[in-house]
């Protein structure tokens, strides 16, 4: 046991002594490779500049950004780029704060402006700014505030921001319509003209149906149809007080709400767009007998306009009074001559003067939206003869002053509804589509309406077999002679790879000049 243990003591102390000696050198490399103390310089070091921007180890919050947002929303570079607008708002939303109502509204409102009647922008760049995402986050958020969050002085702004866009926005648009019903009787002339016009032209009248919105917890809004006949009333009331406060020579009792000719103007051509025409409105100081609205409103803007040369420089209040002449005047309501003698002679002889030159050419929209692009390319694969916004009017007309999206033969009108749907399934055109649809039927065509709503959902091959099933079931005609003054004719013949058509390379030589001498 003692040589044993001699002998392990005889190993271990070897192993021992092998270790000892290598022990110095491992030593040596671990003081070599030994990493130095971590410290906050090496780190700041290495991280971004962006990063440095921030104290992350800071325990006082930031300051509210929203003052900074609004000051660059009202910048100048700001103000006519909507691409910096979207910019803004998304550096809002990302900041890690809440987002504040002010911001939200003023970001809308903005892009509302930027493409209102105006501007250059046509129909299909309103279409790809709300077809993108941090526009739809907008409207999203928006539609998300708390009741208290949004205030009902917003309602004008934002109702008039989606009719320059276009955008009908379901989700929010129940909110701002019970805040005009709210304040019904508070609001000035000029915002209740303006919550009229911007009601009809996102197709919000009572004339096709009612109005009945999806809510966000999968319940039915109630039916908001009767918002733009309680708008025209309070303005038939108003006109009527005006027009008894000139009478009697007393000062109004609005309170200094004076009303403009772009005002009244607005508000009567919404009234046709609307298709309340017949709107009346009974008196508390009358005898109980209902007055039209609409002959009220056009007397109000008249007596505003001074001379000729007053009413050339009105700009869009031309093409107010002359498209309510004009509508009257083939829709035929009840109160058509009173609507007709409430406009002076002079005025209406004057605008049908400028129409053609100096009024309807600069009211066009410009361009063409994307669902009209992609309609006429399907026209084009279905060999369908169609002509592209095409004026159109009574035969009797001296001028036209209507333009349809598709006109076919024989005296049928294809129109494009590019506007949002209600709800799931449940279309509804825009308020100008359906006054041109009206116009349209009055004066012999045929309608024929596609809604963007289903038509972007088909294949190719569907939209195709769409058309077809359209041009069968609405009678129609196809032109022979036009197809044959139209086709491409090949001018090159039709050959395979390899078997191609050799230009020639034997040409005569002149001949000599004695022989040319000879011949003369």
């Amino acid at each position: 046991m003692a040589a044993t243990a001699l002998r392990r003591a005889g190993c271990s102390g070897a192993f021992r002594s092998s270790s000892f000696a290598a022990a110095p050198q491992l030593a040596r490399r671990r003081i070599s490779y030994t990493p130095t103390m971590v410290s906050m310089e090496a780190l700041r070091a290495r991280q971004p500049p962006e990063l440095l921007q921030t104290d992350v180890f800071r325990t006082v919050p930031p300051e509210d950004l929203t003052p900074t947002d609004l000051a660059d929303l009202a910048s100048r570079e700001v103000m006519t780029n909507p691409a910096k607008v979207l910019e803004i708002y998304r550096r809002h939303v990302s900041s890690g704060v809440g987002a504040d109502a002010s911001v939200l509204i003023r970001a809308f409102a903005q892009l509302g402006f930027l493409f209102d009647p105006n501007s250059f922008f046509s129909t299909a760049d309103k279409q790809l700014l709300t077809r993108h995402k941090d526009f739809r986050s907008l409207a999203h958020d928006l539609a998300c505030l708390q009741e208290e969050e949004l205030p009902d002085a917003s309602a004008p702004l934002l109702l008039y921001s989606m009719a320059s866009l276009e955008y009908r926005c379901a989700p929010l648009l129940p909110r701002l319509l019970r805040a005009v019903e709210r304040g019904l009787e508070g609001w000035r002339t000029e915002a209740l003209s303006l919550m009229l016009h911007s009601l009809a032209s996102l197709g919000l009248g009572g004339g096709a149906g009612p109005v009945v919105f999806d809510n966000l917890d999968g319940s039915r809004s109630p039916d908001f149809s009767h918002i733009c006949g309680l708008l025209g009333q309070e303005l038939g009331r108003r006109a009527a007080a005006e027009q008894a406060v000139q009478q009697t020579e007393q000062e109004s009792s609005s309170g200094g709400d004076e009303a403009t000719l772009q005002d009244w103007s607005r508000a009567a051509f919404s009234l046709v767009m609307a298709g309340q025409s017949d709107l009346s409105v009974e008196l508390a100081s009358g005898n109980g007998a209902a007055l039209p609205v609409l002959p009220l409103l056009l007397a109000r803007a008249c007596e505003q306009v001074e001379d000729k040369e007053h009413l050339d420089r009105c700009g869009w209040a031309q093409f107010f009074l002359y498209q309510t002449l004009y509508c009257v005047d083939v829709e035929k309501p009840a109160c058509e001559e009173v609507a007709k003698r409430a406009m002076p002679m002079w005025i209406q002889e004057w605008l049908h003067h400028r129409w053609l030159d100096n009024v309807v050419l600069h009211a066009q929209p410009q361009g063409a939206d994307m669902m009209q692009r992609d309609v006429d390319l399907s026209l084009n694969r279905t060999n369908t003869q169609a002509l592209l916004n095409c004026s159109f009017g009574r035969d009797w007309d001296e001028q036209h002053c209507w333009f349809a999206g598709f006109m076919l033969e024989p005296k049928l009108a294809l129109e494009c509804d590019s506007m949002l749907p209600l709800g799931p399934g449940r279309p509804r055109p825009s308020g100008w589509l359906s006054l041109k649809s009206r116009i349209l039927r009055k004066t012999g065509f045929k309608v024929v309406t596609l809604h963007e709503c289903f038509w972007s959902h088909l294949s190719e091959d569907q939209k195709d077999e769409q058309i077809m099933r359209l041009r069968a079931e609405a009678g129609y005609r196809h032109n022979r002679e036009l197809e044959k003054q139209r086709r491409k004719i090949r001018q090159e013949p039709h050959t395979y790879k390899g078997i191609e058509t050799k230009r020639k390379e034997w040409s005569p030589q002149a001949g000599p000049p004695s022989d040319e001498r000879a011949f003369a």
